[in-house]
């Protein structure tokens, strides 16, 4: 009768550290898996955060392409402007200086 009670106490406690080494390999598979999915989400948030940036890097090179072009452009319209009105003032000059040596040359 002892000799089955302690049989049943041997029993009992090697069912118990089954139990425990189960436990603890599930923990650590458990842990491995939280490593690894925190991982790929940390891995994931930075590519996203990598294609954040270079968009909004091409959003700025772009408007910053347009302000040149329109930066441009209005260089251009203020350069035939001034190259009109000089070319008007060139011919009321010489207009100036034909009349001026019309009257020295009389």
């Amino acid at each position: 009768m002892a000799e089955t009670v302690l049989k049943e106490i041997l029993d009992a406690e090697q069912r118990i550290d089954e139990a425990v080494e189960k436990a603890k390999k599930k923990a650590e598979s458990i842990i491995k898996e939280a490593e690894a999915s925190s991982a790929g989400s940390i891995e994931d948030k930075k590519a996203a955060l990598e294609q954040k940036h270079r968009e909004e890097i091409e959003k700025l090179r772009n408007s910053l392409s347009e302000k040149k072009k329109k930066k441009l452009q209005e260089a251009r319209k203020e350069a035939d402007s001034l190259k009109k009105s000089a070319e008007k003032n060139a011919k009321k000059a010489v207009g100036h200086l034909y009349d001026e040596f019309l009257r020295a040359v009389r």
